[in-house]
């Protein structure tokens, strides 16, 4: 009797930590360094220690619809006259990311720090990114 309540409780621990360790929050690139969004198509940046990802609504999708990732390899930025540029990938994977200096208002209201411009493969995106100055009214 002793070895089948062990056994009950070993395993009720064992579904708890399974529980524990699926339930680890999303974290898309490691210790962000770098975000910016827009929309029409919407769209959000994250630049962290190890790579640059862009998470796009498929074209024709709705906005509610899953994200697709397309991740880069980190690179430093280059900085000109205040403005930052990523430029990373290869071949036909390229990503081109400008950040520039100035309030940026985006769809809903809130203010960015920077106007961010992302340049794929024959496609243009804008947005902000940066620090939030203020937050949308509302």
């Amino acid at each position: 009797m002793r070895s089948a309540t062990l056994l009950a409780s070993f395993a009720a621990l064992a579904a708890l930590a399974g529980c524990a360790a699926s339930e680890r929050p999303y974290a898309p690139v490691k210790d962000i360094r770098y975000s910016a969004m827009g929309d029409a198509p919407f769209w959000l940046l994250t630049i962290g220690d190890d790579s640059i990802l862009l998470s796009l609504v498929p074209e024709g999708r709705d906005p509610r619809t899953r994200f697709v990732d397309h991740a880069y390899p980190r690179v430093l930025p280059r900085i000109e006259g205040g403005v930052r540029t990523w430029e990373s990938g290869d071949g036909a994977a390229v990503i081109a990311v400008r950040a520039t200096p100035g309030p940026c208002t985006n769809a809903g209201g809130a203010v960015y720090e920077d106007h961010v411009r992302i340049r794929l493969s024959g496609r243009e995106l804008q947005g902000c990114g940066g620090r939030l100055l203020r937050k949308a009214r509302g």
